[in-house]
């Protein structure tokens, strides 16, 4: 597993029982005293070998010593992280974080990583929050957090297929479904549930309900009605849980526009769609607005999904949560007409000398990918590239020329942005680069891109940038 240079991290089994549990006690016993105390403190390496049995574990050792540990609990198709501990001498330097990606690494064939933390520890929950869990039960002194591993994405071209999209869904869906939908204005939530309710075949008019906040709409065919809500004046849960509805949501479809951070405590697992605007090509969709629907499944209810057909791959992924999802060649001032919603925080350059791209070393993940970074304020985006090249590869990069756009969505936060791509062809190959950089030919083989240690998605770039050059 590739680390930064300081944290290797790697399996560890029944065999190594002794070493995890002299990582975790120390951890565990750091804490402040709960009631009933952790299990932890009371188990013997002989208990941890047993634990270690059934899923193994990960030891994270920094600078050569053992210094963090969790193990793996596989349930279903949730991977429970239990035992998760880091030596209080070691704490703030990127040993938790190398130890959950590389859990994530391990889960690929899961649909969510699980924990399970105190409620009396206040800063461990934000610490799990911060790294993309997000609670979906609560029962004292128990707090249940999932961090979701897919993402399913749909090309949408019009608000026919959106509410075709809808429909589609809705065959899949029962009585106390919650959906969070998120978009901007003009986005297309209420025509997705439009077609969700005709998929359901509720009474209509399904509207938006922003000035009654929720509608009620019962079922014409004795199925599943629809409870549509509209979040955005809401100020928490509570509210939610107060609009006195005829309808009880453990019977009902919910749907919750502007959902995000209100409406995931009414139930353990919940759909999470998100409709963004698409970079489609002019020639892809003339004359039509299009739109990219993710829908992000959290909880067990949603393990099996009947995905409907409209799923397509993204361009290319990363840890199950970086994904590139569209491309865009364009010119350089075409920028005012995209998703205002959506920023510019990304630049970066294929710099190529003899059909070999430069790459060079993430210092955090240990990765190679192209140069650029992020685009600071009041910076443009040609000029982030050119001061992140300048300052990796330690010469002034020349002129770039403007290839295109990316939309991608990044980390655990699932963010989506845009990401401005240059390409620079090099006379000849740079001399003392203040960074530790490589090469990469295209054209080799798929397999040379992980056992490089290149990013997916930057490869992908890569390989975008050189059909029109």
């Amino acid at each position: 597993m590739t680390r930064p240079a300081r944290v290797e991290v790697r399996r560890a089994g029944p065999a190594d029982a002794a070493v995890v549990q002299a990582v975790i006690l120390p951890a565990f016993q750091k804490r402040q005293p709960l009631e009933p105390p952790a299990a932890a403190l009371t188990e013997t390496v002989e208990d941890m070998a047993a634990l270690l049995e059934g899923g193994g574990g990960l030891i994270a050792a920094f600078e050569g010593e053992d210094v963090g540990a969790l193990v793996l609990d596989p349930v279903g198709s949730t991977m429970y992280l239990r035992r998760f501990g880091v030596s209080p001498l070691h704490q703030g330097h990127g040993v938790a974080r190398a130890l959950i990606d590389a859990a994530v690494e391990e889960a690929q064939q899961f649909e969510d990583l699980t924990v399970v933390a105190r409620e009396e520890l206040q800063n461990t929950v934000r610490f799990w929050e911060r790294q993309g869990f997000r609670e979906v039960y609560r029962s004292s002194p128990n707090v249940e957090l999932r961090r979701p591993l897919r993402t399913f994405i749909f090309d949408v071209p019009d608000a026919e297929a959106m509410r075709e999209l809808g429909a589609d869904l809705a065959e899949a869906l029962e009585g106390g479904d919650l959906i969070v939908l998120s978009g901007e204005l003009g986005a297309g939530k209420t025509t997705f549930t439009q077609g969700l309710g005709e998929g359901l075949g509720v009474r209509g008019p399904v509207t938006s309900p922003t000035f009654v906040i929720a509608r009620e709409h019962p079922s014409l065919v004795q199925g599943t009605p629809l409870v549509h809500v509209d979040a955005y004046r809401l100020g928490g849960i509570d509210e939610l849980d107060d609009l006195d509805l005829d309808t009880s949501l453990d019977v009902a479809v919910t749907v919750v526009e502007w959902g995000e951070g209100v409406a995931e405590g009414l139930a353990e697992s919940r759909l999470e769609v998100r409709i963004i605007r698409a970079l489609a090509h002019e020639d892809e969709h003339e004359d039509l607005d299009p739109r990219r629907v993710l829908m992000t499944p959290v909880g067990p209810r949603w393990h099996d999904l009947d995905v409907p057909d409209q799923e397509r791959a993204p361009l290319a992924e990363k840890l199950n949560e970086n994904l590139m999802l569209d491309f865009r060649v364009c010119d350089e001032d075409e920028w005012p007409d995209l998703d205002p919603s959506v920023g510019i925080e990304l630049a970066v350059v294929t710099a190529v000398h003899d059909g070999e791209v430069l790459l060079v070393r993430n210092l955090r993940n240990g990765e190679w990918e192209l140069s650029g970074g992020r685009v600071e304020a009041g910076e443009e985006p040609r000029e982030a590239a050119m001061r992140c090249y300048r300052a990796e590869v330690g010469e002034p990069p020349g002129d770039f020329d403007f290839v295109g756009v990316a939309t991608v969505q990044l980390g655990h936060a699932r963010t989506i942005t845009y990401v401005a791509c240059y390409w620079l062809d090099l006379p000849q190959r740079p001399d003392g680069a203040l960074r530790e950089i490589n090469w990469w030919n295209p054209q080799d083989p798929e397999e040379t891109i992980e056992a490089l240690g290149l990013s997916p998605i930057d490869a992908h770039l890569a390989a975008l940038c050189f059909p029109g050059r």
